[in-house]
């Protein structure tokens, strides 16, 4: 039998499927070590190394960016941290969620060849994080930061439900959001009854945040302080939080289900009322005569994200003032169990897609036999030996916002107006001291907040307060310093 050499466009599409991958995958693990260094308190290196990744790599450099906020924030930038995701929210925002391009190579490699757009967990973030970098800078837009988080949050869920999800178990409010607008309309002196409504929604949200039912007392005597004093509100973001690593997941009779969905779209089955189309002739035959969906292949299992949160020793953080311990930051948003619960929620879809991908190799692959004139023995070993390499190196897309915290905690307490010492020191479980921390002089002003936001990712922490001019130092006391609050 004649045989016909591949046609050029089937050669191009193969030879890119195999030589796409690997590239990121060096790629990745650079953004691995620049998020190892900064755990280690080493920004500098992590910062060159982000920096280089965003340069070199297109297909993650909107991750490197985010995580270059983080680092800038860390670094005492909060400015040059809020237009970093300010851009990057409005990019996100302009750029189109379906990109034919980048689909149809995704079909061909993996996800990875996709334009990255972060997950809804990671929207939330973008804008509760501007909040933070806001309030750590010149507090102009921090109001409107978490007055977007709080819809963007809203609209997620509304979206899921539109797509028979349980989009208020998905995407449930965040507690920070509220609670930094109702902080923010209480420091108006005026706006209590504001206050008290995102108090109150806080309360119902995150239960276990035992300051909401003194924040709604409070707001609800419409009281900001006591006479003389000011309000320090410490903000910290602790631990390590969620990245995505490659793991197998079986496929099941619903993803199965999902894919064939796709394909039988993709292909334009008619419905049961259009299964009888007229012939060129007149006659009149069925579609999925002359358009067959590609059969699902066998699949036990494929390659697919999952949420893993990094080990960090760090609980939560510790405040002195003036050598007095006052308390420990409290949580209000859980990062992880955000990026856990969606990630679980959007599981079937992402394995449905490898399907799809599999199936669309496949058939590729059974097609270029096809010209090749390969049949018999022959024919099934090229498309055995074929489809399963092409498969094989399918990478699961690990990309995402590697630097969020665990979790985002708060303290709020009263001071007296005037300057103290505040200390900055990370707890690990039981609240046992992990290190001395971060030492920082602070003016409070009578009836007004001041707000100092600390990285904790390990026991290495950083404090970024404004104004700039004061500087944090480290606390190497010889004497060992010990942490506890009275009951």
């Amino acid at each position: 039998m004649a045989t016909r050499h591949l046609h050029p466009a089937e050669l191009w599409l193969l030879l890119v499927a195999i030589a796409y991958l690997p590239g990121c995958a060096r790629s990745v693990a650079t953004i691995g070590s620049a998020r190892q260094a900064f755990a280690v308190g080493d920004l500098t290196t992590a910062s060159a190394t982000l920096k280089e990744v965003a340069n070199d790599n297109s297909q993650i450099k909107e991750t490197a960016e985010l995580d270059l906020a983080v680092i800038e924030l860390a670094t005492g930038s909060p400015s040059a941290a809020e237009r970093r995701l300010r851009a990057l929210r409005d990019r996100f925002d302009a750029t189109a969620r379906i990109n034919p391009l980048s689909e149809t190579a995704a079909v061909l490699t993996d996800d990875n060849a996709k334009r990255f757009r972060p997950a809804g967990y990671e929207e939330v973030m973008i804008r509760t994080m501007l909040a933070l970098c806001s309030l750590a800078g010149d507090q102009v837009d921090a109001e409107s930061y978490t007055l977007q988080a709080i819809n963007r949050q809203s609209k997620l869920a509304a979206n899921a439900n539109k797509q028979g999800l349980e989009g208020g178990k998905i995407y449930q409010p965040i507690a920070i959001a509220p609670y930094l607008r109702g902080v923010l309309r209480e420091a108006t002196h005026h706006d209590y009854d504001d206050a008290s409504r995102y108090y109150q929604l806080v309360s119902t949200v995150q239960p276990d945040f035992s300051a909401a039912a003194t924040d709604i007392a409070r707001s609800n005597s419409g009281t900001h302080s006591a006479k003389g004093n000011g309000v320090l509100y410490v903000i910290s973001c602790v631990g390590r939080g969620p990245i995505l690593k490659e793991t197998v997941a079986p496929t099941t009779t619903a993803t199965l289900a999902i894919a064939s969905s796709v394909l039988n779209s993709a292909t334009n089955q008619p419905s049961d009322d259009d299964d009888h189309l007229p012939t060129e002739n007149g006659d009149e035959t069925k579609q999925s005569e002359t358009e067959e969906v590609p059969a699902l292949p066998n699949i036990a299992s494929v390659k697919v994200p999952e949420v893993v949160i990094p080990d960090s020793p760090v609980a939560s953080v510790g405040i002195l003032v003036n050598g007095e311990p006052i308390g420990k930051t409290e949580t209000l948003t859980n990062v992880a169990e955000l990026a856990i619960r969606q990630n679980q929620a959007e599981m079937p879809w992402t394995i449905a897609r490898a399907i799809v991908r599999r199936v669309t190799k496949e058939a590729t692959v059974a097609s270029i036999g096809d010209a090749m004139g390969l049949e018999g023995t022959a024919g099934s070993l090229f498309h055995f030996a074929t489809a399963s390499a092409w498969s094989g190196m399918e990478k699961a897309d690990t990309r995402c916002w590697g630097l969020l915290p665990r979790e985002i905690q708060v303290l709020r307490t009263e001071l007296p107006a005037g300057s103290h010492q505040i200390q900055v020191v990370p707890l690990g479980g039981k609240d046992g001291l992990l290190a001395n921390g971060v030492q920082r002089s602070i003016n409070i002003s009578n009836g007004r907040n001041q707000y100092l936001i600390v990285m904790a990712p390990t026991a290495e922490i950083h404090v970024v307060h404004q104004p700039q001019t004061l500087q944090a130092r480290r606390s190497d006391s010889a004497e060992p310093l010990t942490f506890s609050l009275s009951d």
